[in-house]
C-alpha cells in the first residue's frame, strides 16, 4: 500500500492534471488527423504536441535553458541547487525533447506539493527513488544518416539517468520498459520498493513521443483508426496514438503522514492498494481470447476489494477489435461486468509509456471529485459480453477504482486505488532488502555468444519449434538460456514470474526495422515491429513454458544481480508466484550475454 501525494500530466490537451481532467469533462480532445508527409507515412489520427512546442518550457535538441512555469512562490530542494516555482528553473542543458518533457512533468508534480503547503520534499535524498516508464525512449533520434545506433541517448536508461541527475538524486534510477503496460508496471514496482522500507518516496514518470518509427509500426498492424477512437463501440475502427508525460509521486504510509494534508486530493487520501502483473502465455501480439492474463490480475485484487465499493474500471480500451473484446471477457470472468467502465483513449490517444500513469491519475480525479468521464462517441456495445460502458457523464459511486492495461508480449496488469479520509498502515509489509530470505536459488546458467552460436545451439538441443527463426536475436538468446535453465526442472511453472534486465533493450532490432522505413515502402512485417520491444523475450519464454505470472523488463547499464535477486524475493514474498526466473539478457551488434537464475519459494 502506497500513497499518491502529487501528480502532473503534460499532454497536447493541456498541462496540469486538473486542467486535463477539466478539459475532458468539457468534451475536448486533442487527437486529429495528420497527413504523415513529414515521415513518408500514411495519414494517421493522433494526439501530438504543436510543432516546436512539447509543453511550456520544453526544449528542442539544442540544449537551451528551460524555464519551468509556475505561479506559486517557493522552492523544492534539489541538492546542489534548486528550481523555483515562480518561473526560475534548474538548467536542462543537453536534454532531448523527451527528457525535458519528463523534467517538466516532475517539476509540475513537485510544484503541486509546494502549492498544497508541503515544502520539505528533497529530491536529493537517498530515500527518494526515480522510476521511468517508456516504450521507446529517444527512438526519434534513430536516423540512418547518423550511423543509426551510435547515439548513446538511444539507450532507454539514458533518459532516466538524465532525469535523476537534473533533480540531483543520488540513487540509480530504474527504467521499466514493458510495452503498453509500462506505466502501471512502474507503479507496481514502486509499491514493492516503498513497501520494502528502503525508500520513503518514489517519483514515477511515464513518457513517450511519436515519430515515424512508432507510427509506421502500428500502421503495419493495420491497428490505427482514421477517426477518433470509440472504445468498446460496435463500430470502432482502431486506436489513436498520443504523446505525453505524466508523473505520480508516491509515499510510504510513514512518509505520507509527514506530508499530511498536502497529500490529499479533493479532501481524500489515495492509495494504490494492490497491483498485479500476469502473462497470457499464448501469443506475443494478439490478446488471449479468454482474457486469461488480465483475468488473473483482476482475481489477484479481490482480497483488497473486500469492504470497498468499486465505482469505475478505467480500461485500456484501445478501440481495436480484439483488445476491447478480451478486456470485456476478462472483466466478466472476474464478475465485475456491472461496474461502470470507461477508457480515455478517445481524448488523448494511446500514450504508450505514459498511458498507465495518465490513466491512473485521471480516475483519481474522477473518484475524488465525483464525476466519471464518458467514452467519447460511444453509441452501442460491441464486445462479446455486456459491460456497463459509461457513455454520458455519471456520478462516481464508490471509494475505489480499478485500472487495467494490456500489451504486446502477452503482458497484462491491473491495480486498485482506494480513497479514504485517513492514512492507514498495512500489516503486509514486505521488508526484503538485502539478499535471500524467502527464496532459494535452484540453478544459474550463463551464455556468452556471438554470430550464429545461438542458432547452432537451437539446432543441436531443441526439437522443432517453428517460431524460433521468426524471433529477433535477443529473444532467441533468452529462449535458449531459459531452455538450459529449465531442462532438468520438473516442477510446475504456471504461477512463475519472469523479470529480466538488459542494456541495449531491442536496439539491435530497432536498427533493422528502421532500415526498412523509406517513403513509399514503410510496411515491414508486423512481426519485425513487435520485436522492437524488449519485453517480448519474456513473452516468448512464457509461451514456451506455460508461465502466467509477472513478466517485467528493466533497462540497466550493467547487471545488478543483487537488485534482481531481491526483486525476485519480493515477488515471492508477495505470495503470487512460488518461482521466479530472473536475470540479464542483452544482445547487440552480433554479440550477446545471458545470465538467468531460477528461484523457488523456500
Amino acid at each position: 500500500m502506497i500513497y499518491r501525494i502529487a501528480d502532473n500530466i503534460v499532454c497536447p490537451l493541456g498541462s496540469g492534471s486538473a486542467n486535463v481532467y477539466e478539459a475532458m469533462k468539457e468534451g475536448r480532445y486533442s487527437s486529429r488527423l495528420h497527413d504523415g508527409q513529414e515521415g513518408g507515412i500514411e495519414p494517421y489520427f493522433a494526439s501530438v504536441f504543436e510543432e516546436g512546442r512539447f509543453a511550456a518550457g520544453c526544449l528542442a535538441d539544442d540544449g537551451a535553458e528551460s524555464l519551468v512555469p509556475g505561479d506559486n512562490a517557493g522552492s523544492i530542494r534539489t541538492g546542489g541547487g534548486s528550481f523555483r516555482t515562480d518561473g526560475v528553473s534548474f538548467r536542462t542543458d543537453g536534454m532531448t525533447r523527451l527528457e525535458s518533457l519528463m523534467a517538466e512533468s516532475v517539476a509540475g508534480a513537485l510544484e503541486q506539493l509546494v502549492s498544497n503547503g508541503f515544502r520539505d520534499f528533497d529530491t536529493a535524498s537517498s530515500r527518494v527513488i526515480f522510476i521511468v516508464s517508456t516504450t521507446k525512449g529517444n527512438i526519434g533520434l534513430l536516423k540512418p544518416e547518423d550511423g543509426f545506433s551510435n547515439d548513446g541517448r538511444l539507450l532507454l536508461s539514458h533518459s532516466a539517468d538524465v532525469l535523476a541527475k537534473a533533480f540531483s538524486n543520488p540513487n540509480r534510477p530504474l527504467t521499466v520498459s514493458n510495452a503498453c503496460i509500462s506505466g502501471l508496471s512502474a507503479q507496481i514496482v514502486a509499491d514493492r520498493l516503498l513497501s520494502s522500507g528502503k525508500y520513503d518516496f518514489a517519483v514515477v514518470t511515464g513518457a513517450d513521443l511519436l515519430c515515424p518509427f512508432i507510427i509506421s509500426g502500428f500502421q503495419s498492424f493495420r491497428a490505427l483508426s482514421a477517426e477518433r477512437a470509440r472504445s468498446f463501440d460496435v463500430s470502432r475502427t482502431g486506436l489513436n496514438l498520443g504523446e505525453a508525460a505524466a508523473t505520480i509521486v508516491y509515499a510510504s504510509p510513514e512518509a505520507a503522514v509527514k506530508v499530511g494534508e498536502a497529500a490529499k486530493l479533493g479532501g481524500k487520501y489515495i492509495t494504490m492498494a494492490a497491483g498485479s502483473i500476469a502473462n497470457d502465455a499464448t501469443h506475443i501480439s494478439a490478446p488471449s481470447r479468454t482474457g486469461e492474463g488480465l483475468f488473473r490480475t483482476l482475481s489477484d485484487l479481490s482480497p483488497v476489494l473486500e469492504g470497498h465499493k468499486v465505482g469505475l474500471i478505467c480500461a485500456h480500451g484501445t478501440a481495436t477489435a480484439y483488445n476491447d473484446a478480451m478486456e470485456a471477457v476478462a472483466i466478466s470472468r472476474a464478475s465485475l461486468e456491472k461496474v461502470p467502465v470507461n477508457s480515455l483513449k478517445g481524448y488523448i490517444g494511446h500514450t504508450l509509456g505514459a498511458a498507465g500513469v495518465i490513466e491512473s491519475i485521471i480516475p483519481m480525479y474522477e473518484m475524488c471529485f465525483g464525476e466519471i468521464l464518458p467514452v467519447p462517441d460511444f453509441h452501442e456495445i460491441g464486445v462479446p459480453v455486456p459491460l456497463d460502458v459509461v457513455y454520458s457523464p455519471r456520478h462516481f459511486d464508490g471509494d475505489a477504482f480499478i485500472k487495467t492495461v494490456s500489451g504486446f508480449g502477452g503482458c497484462n496488469a491491473s491495480a486498485v486505488f482506494i480513497a479514504s479520509g485517513e492514512i492507514s498502515f498495512s500489516e503486509d509489509k514486505n521488508p526484503v532488502q538485502d539478499g535471500p530470505v524467502l527464496g532459494r536459488l535452484l540453478k544459474n546458467v550463463r551464455l556468452d555468444v556471438s554470430g550464429n552460436d545461438v542458432n547452432d545451439m537451437y539446432r543441436d538441443k531443441m526439437p522443432d519449434y517453428p517460431k524460433f527463426f521468426k524471433m529477433d536475436m535477443l529473444s532467441r538468446l533468452g529462449f535458449m538460456a531459459a531452455e538450459q535453465l529449465l531442462e532438468d526442472f520438473d516442477g510446475g511453472l504456471d504461477d512463475a514470474a519472469i523479470i529480466l534486465a538488459g542494456r541495449h533493450a531491442s536496439l539491435d532490432n530497432d536498427v533493422k526495422y528502421m532500415s526498412t522505413i523509406t517513403p513509399g515502402d514503410y510496411y515491414p512485417s508486423p512481426a519485425l515491429f513487435v520485436y522492437t520491444l524488449a519485453n517480448i523475450v519474456a513473452g516468448e519464454i512464457a509461451i514456451r513454458h506455460g508461465i502466467h505470472g509477472e513478466t517485467t523488463f528493466y533497462i540497466e547499464d550493467a547487471y545488478d544481480r543483487r537488485f534482481m535477486e531481491t526483486e525476485a524475493e519480493r515477488i515471492i514474498g508477495g505470495g503470487r508466484s512460488s518461482k521466479v526466473i530472473f536475470g540479464w539478457i542483452d544482445w547487440y551488434d552480433g554479440k550477446g550475454c545471458a545470465e538467468l537464475s531460477l528461484m523457488a519459494k523456500a
